[in-house]
């Protein structure tokens, strides 16, 4: 386990809501928590975050998530022994983090919780989600409420089951005059416009999708170039030694994929594989270096961020600095592609005082308050849903616990009630 991160004092004033978060990472390598206390109800949320913690997953629990992700036929013993597994391992590190915190699990509302879950995308069937987290088992260990399965009813709505967390980052993320742009530098690149909080039905112009491939796509050829030696680019120490490649560039964003239009978001990412395997063949033909195709694959990336600024944001946005969270954050060659290109601010996420660590299960922790607050977190321009739904199922967790949230609750009425919601 890492060292918990005490973020703020916890506040205690009436009115004060904490929840937590927990999050698994895409490949079930690492799992962090994250504590929050918020005033307010909806979108009118103010949130803070108050420490985070994280920790690895044992190798043979992320082997099997591994197989099961690959394999849809898989024994049903084996999927139930990890969603038991992974509760556990939620429930020992959430528990930690209050314990390091000295907040009682009797001052948490609820727990919200977020994992790679598998999902079943096929072209002939219903699109299905299957959270990893056994809730009842997570909610009998902590004793705390417990909201999970967040993208499933996204999905039963014909949505692409994300982004999920758009409106959360805009709670924690939102300036009152400036408008901002969320820049994950990931696997796969994603961008979300973040309105200023001042501006009229910002909430509604809240943007968010997938720029294209990411990091992966730098690590595979920095893999290739090394011999395995280095599995990333450090710090783009690499690119820099190999040429900027026009052709290359010209090819790869020529490719289709730039042309669907949003919302564009995908459970798994961009495979990088679709960009790389011509790419590789062209450079043995024409001679090109693994160095120069690091160097123009970090040129590509850093251009395909400013052509999302120039074409995927509404046409009266503007943006006033970019927000950079994620590992590529770490590459300096990207970083200063990016800011040549976009002629903005750069500011690293851990300069508002959230560390990378927090942020996400930071995110998780408002999607459960969104659902006791009975506000819908998938707007259908960012995932397609035919209409928006409250999101998450509720699982009680210790029958005290479970009373306290019922009263605090009770009478309350649902922060937005669209008309649509009747549908």
């Amino acid at each position: 386990m890492s060292k918990i991160i005490r973020l703020a004092v916890p506040h205690t004033g009436e009115g004060r809501r904490w929840t937590a978060g927990v999050l698994v990472s895409s490949r079930c390598a690492h799992v962090a928590a994250a504590l929050i206390s918020a005033a307010g109800r909806g979108l009118d949320l103010h949130a803070d975050v108050v420490g985070a913690v994280t920790a690895e997953v044992p190798r043979d629990v992320s082997a099997t998530f591994a197989s099961l992700a690959a394999n849809r036929s898989c024994p049903v013993g084996t999927l139930a022994a990890v969603r038991a597994q992974l509760a556990e391992i939620e429930a020992s590190l959430v528990g930690d983090l209050l314990a390091g915190l000295g907040v009682a699990p009797s001052r948490v509302m609820a727990l919200g919780a977020h994992d790679p879950g598998i999902w079943n995308l096929g072209r002939n069937e219903p699109n299905g989600y299957l959270g990893l987290c056994d809730a009842a088992r997570a909610a009998e260990t902590t004793g705390l409420n417990v909201v999970d399965g967040f993208p499933a009813r996204d999905l039963a709505q014909g949505g692409q089951g994300g982004p999920i967390t758009a409106l959360a980052q805009w709670i924690l993320l939102r300036d009152p005059r400036r408008n901002r742009v969320l820049l994950d530098l990931g696997r796969t690149f994603r961008m979300s416009y973040l309105p200023a909080a001042l501006a009229q039905s910002a909430a509604a112009r809240i943007v968010s999708f997938e720029v294209g491939p990411g990091t992966l796509m730098l690590d595979m050829l920095a893999q290739r170039l090394t011999s395995g030696k280095y599995p990333f680019d450090p710090g783009g120490r690499l690119a820099v030694q190999g040429r900027r490649i026009a052709e290359l560039i010209e090819h790869w964003s020529a490719d289709p994929y730039f042309e669907r239009p949003l919302p564009r978001w995908h459970p798994h990412g961009v495979r990088p594989e679709r960009f790389l395997t011509d790419a590789v063949q062209m450079a043995v033909d024409r001679s090109w270096s693994v160095r120069d195709l690091l160097c123009s694959a970090t040129h590509f990336l850093a251009e395909t961020v400013a052509q999302s600024l120039r074409r995927r944001l509404p046409s009266d946005a503007s943006v006033d600095e970019i927000i950079v969270a994620g590992a590529g954050q770490q590459n300096g060659m990207l970083l200063r592609e990016i800011k040549r290109l976009t002629d903005k601010p750069l500011l690293r996420i851990n300069s508002l005082g959230i560390p990378d660590e927090a942020f996400e299960p930071a995110c998780v922790a408002i999607l459960a308050v969104f659902h006791l607050d009975q506000v819908p977190a998938n707007p259908t321009a960012i995932t397609g849903t035919t209409v928006p739904r409250i999101l998450g199922r509720l699982t009680p967790g210790s029958p005290q616990n479970w009373q306290r949230l019922l009263q605090s609750i009770s009478g309350s009425s649902p922060a937005v009630r669209p008309l649509r919601s009747a549908i």
